[in-house]
This record gives structure tokens, C-alpha cells and sequence, in this order.
């Protein structure tokens, strides 16, 4: 308590440093509690389901491809369920449904779920009650009650509890509202609802299953049962398994995370970031506490001389250092909500579990006041050493105060090269990701992103019941559609427009294939070159013709071009696409459907997967050809395509008053999803890279701040015995330039291997890790902020009235 009295008196009596150090401190400790508290929402905790890490995923591996979540028949999923090595199973299977009754159409995410789902996910509902064996009747039929997630309850009834036994109309089917869940629960929506799933082993859609195992057993028990009856299952049912050999893969759901991947790989570097902002903090406030040392030297000495052991002096000054780090880590962890509420905004959501939550809760509070306790011990031991052990009889004279001489000095230049070093490390990384960032930004799309809109259309299966039916509504919406003024063109499809859509198993007519290979299809329209402004490159485009007859014809990409032999010409050719052989009974097909294709086209390559990845094989078919429920339309408008919505919906509900039409995307809100991910790491690389070079800068100012002060009786009698301004500044400037140099020369050899380490985790767009330019611009940015960090220390010591420094004491 005696340490705790003196600590907190030193802190009043000199309240500038106090202030300083505690903000300094605050800085790092309040990123690097921010950043824990993200890694432990996103990637230690990101689930509230009982025991998630006893919660295992079945899935392939071949040579190839990666499926780590399979989807099963429904009878494939029974016999997977009676393994011996699994205590209990669950299966879901995600779709959509058409709400409407009282409320305004709409496309809701309904989610299948087996009966014993909520007790296997161990989350208790919010009010109500879950879905539950009874709900699945002994014939297998489903109860039609549901579920709602906190989101839709929000949405839907603003709260009401009284909702208990109020009906849905979902695809004209009324469902019973028997509870709602709270909301963190997230299993597959945050927006949508749960219902039972019916046990009916001929419907060929896909579940999804999941196990946990018997006390005692090993996952690879579990994983050889698995891969047993998976090569069992391939024998009754080859189309739906690889042709090649495959290896069956069981993870643990922990690692199923979206952010068990990039973000994880992400969030780990900018930890170790934060991590050197940290020690730079420290670094600036062991110099600070080193400069007091010179005015201290005289108090330790008389404790020494008076009997105070060193371990009693240095347990003193760390109880100092300490306290001034507990107050950084409270200003730190007020901070840190500001910090947490930039890193949500500028995280992808479609990188974060949308059961995550990123808050401060009692990991995070500990891990902060942990982190204050070791970086108060950390920036204040070499200080507490220095002061333990001045030499007495010099210290206990008056003219020690006034001496030349600087204690610690050597330490001192020491972290102040090691700032400029992790300064320049956090640079070096911020300059790769911005590189790469203004490379994704200048990438050749080969499609004009100007003026362009998707829209979703879902038509309501029960409604829309035959492949007619629904192509006859597509057809009368694109004819009223393309008379509306504004619009340029329009095209209607399923898949995603531009990027990705199905990627469909295929085989060219002639060629024996020996493993399955994929190509991605998008059922489009005769506008769908002219709305994207893709060239056609030889042959023709599909015509209005070949729409409304559903011919079997398609045109393909130059990278599709070159799947044929050197030298064929793709024209004129068929290829086989296996999915058309036997659709899914969902996706409507004319009667006499054929699974081959003739290519009539060729069309330029566009970026058609993701940003940074080589164009894939793609292939265009007439939408006629499929009907599925839900469609995308693309309008090319000459202006804003908002401006086309609400002519767009009133179209829409002449044909269909009942049918929801999605919001619309425009291109440019596409693209630019693309390029979330990259513009995160540049904007929070850049935000520690900025943060380390204003820490750094402050750090060689102090110093050379402090040199000055120290050296003002020199600098007097060299200005009384003839010394220039010039002279004066080149003796501060040169001090300056000696600790930078060394600290960019070892900051150098470090970035390097951080540069390696940096690509190795992350996938930069066309940057290496000896960017020459990155270095560069970086060595030039630090000479620069040195220069004027040094600039002022010496127009000071330039001004030295040497009458006054000669009475300096």
C-alpha cells in the first residue's frame, strides 16, 4: 500500500508525463485489446451451440476439389445416423419461400431442420418452444409449425410476444408460430425461420448432416466408419460421387467457420501488428521514464545510502510503471469499443459467422488488464534497473543534476532504433496490401460495370407449377421490360451475374474424359452480351429465336475455346453437360431435353469467379432451356438504374401482384464486394501503419528532444567560441540520422521476412514480397518524417543563447 501511496503521488506531482505515457500507452494496449476481442468472437468462440467442438462435418477430398460439406440423400443420411461411433446426428437442409398472407411479398430463407436439431444444437429458445420430435409424424410427414429467428420476429412483429400460435402463409401454406430463438442464434439465417424437416427418402434434394461422437471415441474412428460407408453409398449411387478416387474428410465444426480461412489467417497477422504497435508504446514510454532518470538519480541514491535494497527500489519504480500502465489500459479499453465498432464496419460480412458477436465481455477485460500488468513491467523494467544502481557519491552532489552526462543513453537509442524498426515492418506491410489493393482496384474486368442492376425475381412453385408456366411469365416480363424507357437492355437468368453461377460436370462430345471436369453455365437471354458489353469474338450470340424455342445451342468463352484441341475449332461442336442428362426435379425441364450442347459462339473472356483468380470455362444457354423458382435480371439502363425500379416492380405486379421482387444490386455493388476483403486488410494494415510511424516519430523527437537539453551548455560554449546555426543543426541532425539509419537497416532486413511471412498467409494481387517500389516509398516516407521530427529539437538548439547556456544547469 506504501508502493501504491508513493506510485500515485509521483503520478499527481507530474501530471505531463503522467498524461503521456498514459495515452501512449493506451494507444497499443486499447488496438490490442480490440483485436482479441475480435479473435475471440470470430475465431475462439464464434458459436453459442453446446459444445461446438464436439460437433463434427462429413465431407470428400479428391486430387482436385475440396467438398467439406457433402450434401446426402435423405436415405444416405438414415444410414449415416446409425454408425456405432456417433451418440447423435442432425441434418438441415436451406431453401426459400415465398411469404405473403398479411404481410407484403416475400422471399424468406426457411431452413429444414430434423426433429431433434435444437436439442442437438443445445440453444433454448428466447420465449416458445423449438421444433421437436412430435413435430415429425410417424408417417414421416412434417407438422407445418415454425420457428422464427429474433431478426425476422423484429421484422415481422416488432417485438410482440403475443405471437405464440399466429399463423405464416408460407408458398400458400399456413405454418403455426411456436417460438422464437434469441439473437445469436444463427443456424444458417439470421433473418429467416426454421421448420421440421419430413423423413421421405425420395426426395433427391440434399441434407446437410452433422454428428457428435460417443464418449471415447476418436475422431478418426469416426472418420474410417465414415469413409466405409461413403464408398458403399458411391457403389448405390455413383452420380453423386466423384469418378475418381476419394478420401473422406470429417471436420470439426469450429473449423467450419468463414473465418477459419482468409479472415482467420488475417486476424492472426494483424494481432501480431498490434503486437508491435505495442511494443512501440512501450518503447516511447521506457524513454520517457529513462529521461527521468537523470532527475531521480539523486532520490535513489539517498534511498541506497540510507539502507534501501535495489530489489526494494526496483519493486518501487515497477509499481509506478504499473499504475501508469492500469490507467493506459482503462483509457485503452474506452478505446477499444471505437476500435471494435470500426472493425464491424469494415469487416465482410461474408467472412464473419453471423452467430459471432464482437464485444467486451470477461475474456476481453482480463486479457486487458492483463496486457496493461505485462507492459507496465515490460516498458519499466530497464528504467528500474537504470535507477537501482546510480553511483551514489557522484548522484548525491549538486552538479550531477547539471551534468553532460546521460543516463541510460545508450538504452535509449537503442528503442528508438527498434521503434523506427517495427515502425518500418508495419509499413512495409500497410505499402504490399495498398499495392495490391490499387491493383484489384485497376483490374480488367471485360464487362462495363456502369448502369447495370440485378434484381432477383422468386416465383412461387405451387403457382408457377410446369416449365411453361414459368417461362411464359420470364418472356412477358423481359417484352414489357425492354419497352420501359431508361432501359438499354435486359437479360434474365439464374446464376450469379457476373460472377460464379452452377459449375456443372461436362465431357466434349468425342473426348474420353478419366475425371470429372467442370464448367460454369449461366442460362441467360439474347441481351446478355449487349447488356454487360461483352465482344463477341466469332460465330453468333443466341438469338430471340433460339430463346423461345429452347434451342439446344450455347457460346462460350475463350478460355472455354481452348478446352478443345489445338487447332478444332469449338464452333459447330457439342459438349455433354451431365446435370441435363437427369435435373434436379426442382429445376423444370422441357420433356425432350438433351444434355448436349452445340456451340454457335465464341465471346470474350471476362472476370467471371473472383477478382483475383484466372478466368474459368463458361459456357451461356437459353433460360428457357431450365426453369427454376428463383431467376436474376440484369437491366443496362442509359442512366442510374434506380430510376428503372419502381417501373420494374410496377411491371411485375401487372403480370404477379404477389410475387416479391428482391432489392437490387447494381454492378458496381458487386464488384465492390469482390474487393471487400482486400480493401479490409489495406485499411487496418494502413491504420497500424500510420499508428507505428506517429509513435516513431514521437519517439525521435523525445530523444533528440531530450539530447538537446542535456547537451544545451555545449551547445552554448561551441556558438561562444565561433559554431554556426549550420553547424549546430548538422550536430543534432547527424545524432537524428544515426539512430534512423540503423533503425531502417535493421527495419529492412525484418520487413523482408515479414513481407515472406505476409504473403505466405495472404493472397496479394500481383505484388511479390520484394516489392521494390513498397520499400522505397517507405524508406523514403521515414527519412522524411525523421527530418522533421529532428527539425525542430535542432532549430532550438540553433537559437541557444550562449550567455544563458552557460549559466544552464
Amino acid at each position: 500500500m506504501n508502493d501504491l501511496k508513493y506510485a500515485l503521488r509521483q503520478m499527481l506531482k507530474h501530471p505531463g508525463f503522467t498524461a503521456v505515457a498514459a495515452l501512449t500507452l493506451a494507444l497499443g494496449i486499447g488496438a490490442t485489446t480490440a483485436l482479441f476481442s475480435v479473435i475471440y468472437g470470430v475465431v475462439i468462440s464464434p458459436y453459442p451451440y453446446a459444445k461446438a467442438g464436439e460437433i463434427w462435418m462429413p465431407g470428400l477430398r479428391t486430387t482436385d476439389s475440396v467438398q467439406r460439406m457433402r450434401p446426402y440423400r435423405q436415405d444416405e443420411y438414415l444410414e449415416m445416423a446409425r454408425l456405432p461411433a456417433f451418440s447423435d446426428t442432425m441434418a438441415t437442409r436451406p431453401g426459400s419461400l415465398l411469404l405473403g398472407g398479411e404481410f407484403a411479398p416475400e422471399t424468406v430463407r426457411v431452413v429444414e431442420v430434423t426433429a431433434n436439431a435444437f436439442r442437438f444444437l443445445g440453444v433454448h429458445p428466447l420465449f416458445g418452444r423449438t421444433i421437436e420430435p412430435s413435430d415429425v409424424r410417424s408417417n414421416g410427414e412434417a407438422e407445418a409449425v415454425a420457428v422464427l429467428s429474433f431478426g425476422r420476429w423484429q421484422k415481422l412483429f416488432s417485438s410482440d410476444t403475443n405471437i405464440l400460435g399466429k399463423t405464416l402463409r408460407l408458398d400458400d401454406q399456413p405454418y403455426t408460430i411456436v417460438g422464437v430463438m434469441p439473437p445469436r442464434f444463427g443456424w444458417w439465417t439470421d433473418n429467416g425461420l426454421w421448420v421440421p424437416m419430413a423423413i421421405d427418402s425420395r426426395v433427391e434434394r440434399g441434407v446437410f448432416p452433422l454428428a457428435r461422437l460417443k464418449p471415447g471415441v476418436p475422431s478418426s474412428a469416426g472418420q474410417q466408419q465414415l469413409h466405409t460407408l461413403q464408398k458403399e453409398l458411391a457403389k448405390a449411387n455413383p452420380r453423386g460421387f466423384p469418378k475418381e478416387e476419394f478420401v473422406t474428410t470429417f471436420s470439426n465444426y469450429l473449423d467450419m467457420t468463414v473465418a477459419s480461412g482468409a479472415m482467420e489467417k488475417s486476424l492472426r497477422l494483424f494481432f501480431a501488428a498490434v503486437a508491435f504497435l505495442l511494443l512501440i508504446a512501450c518503447a516511447n514510454v521506457a524513454n520517457l521514464q529513462l529521461a527521468r532518470a537523470t532527475a531521480r538519480a539523486r532520490e535513489m541514491a539517498i534511498r541506497l545510502s540510507i539502507g534501501a535494497a535495489r530489489g526494494r527500489l526496483i519493486r518501487q519504480l515497477l509499481t509506478e510503471s504499473v499504475l501508469i500502465s492500469l490507467l493506459g489500459g482503462v483509457l485503452g479499453l474506452i478505446l477499444t469499443f471505437w476500435i471494435i465498432h470500426l472493425m464491424v464496419i469494415l469487416m465482410p460480412g461474408n467472412l464473419v459467422p453471423n452467430e459471432s458477436r464482437i464485444q467486451v465481455n470477461s475474456y476481453v477485460l482480463v486479457f486487458c488488464i492483463s496486457v496493461s500488468v505485462f507492459t507496465g513491467v515490460l516498458f519499466g523494467l530497464a528504467p528500474a534497473l537504470h535507477l537501482s544502481r546510480p553511483r551514489i557519491v557522484d548522484a548525491l552532489k549538486d552538479e550531477a543534476r547539471s551534468s553532460t552526462t546521460t543516463m541510460g543513453g545508450r538504452t535509449r537509442a537503442i528503442l528508438v532504433v527498434a521503434e523506427v524498426a517495427l515502425a518500418m515492418v508495419l509499413l512495409v506491410s500497410a505499402g504490399l496490401t495498398i499495392r495490391s489493393f490499387i491493383a484489384l482496384k485497376h483490374v480488367e474486368l471485360g464487362f462495363v460495370t456502369e448502369n447495370v442492376v440485378n434484381v432477383d425475381l422468386t416465383l412461387p412453385p405451387k403457382k408457377y407449377k410446369t416449365w411453361q408456366e414459368r417461362n411464359q411469365f420470364a418472356l412477358e416480363l423481359l417484352r414489357g421490360i425492354r419497352l420501359t424507357p431508361g432501359v438499354e437492355a435486359a437479360t434474365i437468368g439464374f446464376g450469379g451475374v457476373p460472377f460464379g453461377g452452377p459449375d456443372l460436370a461436362y465431357s466434349l462430345e468425342g473426348q474420353a474424359d478419366t475425371q470429372v471436369r467442370r464448367i460454369s453455365v449461366q442460362a441467360v437471354g439474347e441481351d446478355y452480351l449487349s447488356a454487360l458489353r461483352i465482344p463477341l469474338r466469332r460465330g453468333r450470340m443466341l438469338t430471340s429465336k433460339d430463346i423461345e424455342l429452347s434451342e439446344q445451342v450455347g457460346v462460350i468463352n475463350e478460355t472455354a475455346a481452348k478446352l478443345w484441341k489445338e487447332g478444332q475449332d469449338p464452333i459447330g461442336r457439342r459438349i455433354r453437360l451431365d446435370d441435363l442428362e437427369k435435373p434436379p426435379p426442382q429445376l423444370f425441364t422441357p420433356t425432350n431435353l438433351s444434355p448436349y450442347i452445340t456451340i454457335i459462339g465464341v465471346f470474350a473472356d471476362t472476370k467471371n469467379d473472383d477478382l483475383q483468380n484466372r478466368t474459368q470455362p463458361a459456357l451461356l444457354i437459353p433460360f428457357t432451356l431450365v426453369a427454376p423458382a428463383q431467376r436474376t435480371l440484369t437491366l443496362r439502363t442509359h442512366d442510374s438504374p434506380t430510376g428503372v425500379i419502381n417501373a420494374l416492380r410496377a411491371q411485375v405486379r401487372q403480370l404477379d401482384p404477389e410475387l416479391p421482387v428482391g432489392s437490387p444490386r447494381t454492378f458496381e455493388e458487386i464488384v465492390g464486394f469482390q474487393q471487400a476483403y482486400p480493401r479490409f486488410l489495406t485499411l487496418v494494415f494502413g491504420m497500424f501503419g500510420a499508428l507505428g510511424l506517429a509513435l516513431a516519430l514521437a519517439g525521435i523527437y523525445s530523444v533528440l528532444s531530450y539530447i538537446v537539453s542535456r547537451r544545451t551548455r555545449e551547445i552554448g560554449v561551441r556558438i561562444a567560441l565561433g559554431a554556426q546555426k549550420r553547424d549546430v543543426l548538422r550536430l543534432i541532425f547527424k545524432a537524428g540520422a544515426g539512430l534512423v539509419g540503423v533503425g531502417i537497416l535493421l527495419g529492412l532486413i525484418s520487413s523482408l521476412a515479414a513481407a515472406r511471412l505476409l504473403i505466405s498467409q495472404i493472397e496479394l494481387f500481383k505484388v511479390k514480397s520484394t516489392d521494390a517500389i513498397s520499400f522505397l516509398a517507405v524508406v523514403v516516407l521515414l527519412i522524411i518524417v525523421a527530418a522533421a521530427a529532428c527539425f525542430i529539437p535542432a532549430r532550438r538548439a540553433a537559437r541557444v543563447d550562449p550567455m544563458e547556456a552557460l549559466r544552464y544547469e
